[in-house]
């Protein structure tokens, strides 16, 4: 779902139209992280989109007063702000996180970036492995052609992070995703039988990690048994809502009904990925006595900022349920607040919950479109699981 961008802003002296396709980078510590941006206008009026390949977000607004600009995503509350110079673009990108705010150098030049191929030894999936020095953990990196040059889905035991794109040479490749929120970046070279290569998270996070072929063995952990849940008794919250009105698991519009308790967050791309589904599923059986409230989990802990957010998110999905502010974004903060689950790691995390307020299941992650058939899988099995509970007495 794209969020319409649109702005009217006044044109003082700009040195160059902004309209077109730009060839954007963010200068990690590690290298350049690459996307694209699409600007369109007519003197006074611009919108545009930030895309990773062929997967693109609108800007919520662009903003141009004299030879400064502002492309804002309101979403994840960030903003590349730059000057113009020329047909280059200089400045950076920010956005609010955990330990302040993010600066990131941004710069861009107009144009495409070009189209490159993979070669048959660099294609298909891998097994992958990260050090992180005191332990490892596991992930699977799937490097496809796509439409657009070479495209990568990234999983791990807490869902995918959405479309990668980049670059690739015989030996070696180079990909990307940035959304305003996501900030990734793998590269690797292959060596043998076996992918090396480094993550790059964030300004300076990078880590190294092995890869191997998949073979079909279990890599990864399922995603129904990441997190363990306490089932002898109903599952209990006490959040408030965006307006501060408390809403408890005793609240009457639950009662006797199928929840799904979506935790999750407005700063998390994955949690935009879920929403579609969460809200079909809502439209299409609440008649039949299925509720879903969410729980969100912020980034700045104060409530003027997150509610804002939440209602955004809201919006955005035409949620009808119920979006409950419960705290901060940290998985220690999280599970504190949660202490029926054992070994919470992922953003969104979905429960379902009996018409005894039990928990019969819990999912953690998402796998988003970029994945392909594993996402229509998903949606498969969230449909089959609220149906069958729906079919208990």
């Amino acid at each position: 779902m794209l969020i319409t961008a649109l702005l009217a802003t006044s044109l003082q002296g700009i040195p160059a139209d902004p309209g077109g396709t730009w060839r954007a980078v963010l200068d990690l510590a590690g290298g350049p992280l690459r996307f694209a941006m699409r600007v369109e206008g007519t003197g006074t009026t611009w919108r545009g989109s930030l895309c990773n390949g062929p997967d693109c977000e609108d800007f919520s607004a662009i903003t141009v007063r004299g030879d400064s600009l502002a492309f804002e995503m309101a979403d994840y509350d960030a903003t590349i702000t730059a000057v113009a110079q020329g047909d280059s673009l200089l400045g950076y990108y920010r956005n609010v996180g955990n330990r302040g705010p993010r600066v990131i150098p941004f710069r861009a030049g107009r144009g495409e970036w070009p189209a490159t191929n993979l070669t048959p030894r660099l294609a298909g999936s891998w097994d992958a492995t990260f050090d992180h020095g005191t332990r490892t953990s596991p992930r699977v990196i799937v490097l496809r052609d796509g439409v657009r040059g070479v495209e990568a889905s990234f999983l791990a035991n807490s869902g995918d992070y959405g479309l990668y794109w980049g670059t690739a040479t015989a030996d070696s490749f180079d990909v990307g995703h940035f959304d305003g929120a996501f900030v990734y970046r793998i590269t690797g070279r292959i060596d043998g039988d076996t992918l090396r290569g480094v993550y790059h998270a964030g300004a300076r996070t990078q880590t190294p990690w092995t890869a191997v072929r998949t073979t079909g063995k279990r890599h990864l952990t399922p995603p129904l048994e990441v997190t363990k849940a306490d089932t002898t008794e109903p599952f209990r919250f006490a959040f408030p809502d965006t307006d501060g009105r408390l809403v408890t698991n005793e609240d009457p519009r639950f009662a006797g009904k199928v929840v799904l308790v979506d935790i999750f967050g407005s700063w998390c791309p994955t949690c935009h990925d879920a929403a579609p589904t969460l809200v079909d599923l809502h439209r299409r059986y609440r008649d039949q006595g299925l509720e879903i409230v969410g729980l969100a989990y912020e980034v700045t802990g104060d409530s003027a900022i997150d509610n804002r957010q939440v209602r955004r998110f809201g919006r955005k999905f035409g949620i009808e349920y119920p979006l409950l502010v419960a705290g901060l974004n940290t998985v220690e903060a999280t599970a504190a607040t949660l202490p029926q689950l054992e070994g919470f790691t992922a953003y969104p995390t979905t429960l379902f919950l009996g018409r005894d307020g039990r928990i019969r299941k819990v999912h953690a992650g998402f796998l988003g479109p970029a994945t392909g058939i594993q996402h229509t899988r998903t949606v498969e099995h969230f449909h089959e699981w609220v149906e069958a509970l729906l079919a208990e007495p």
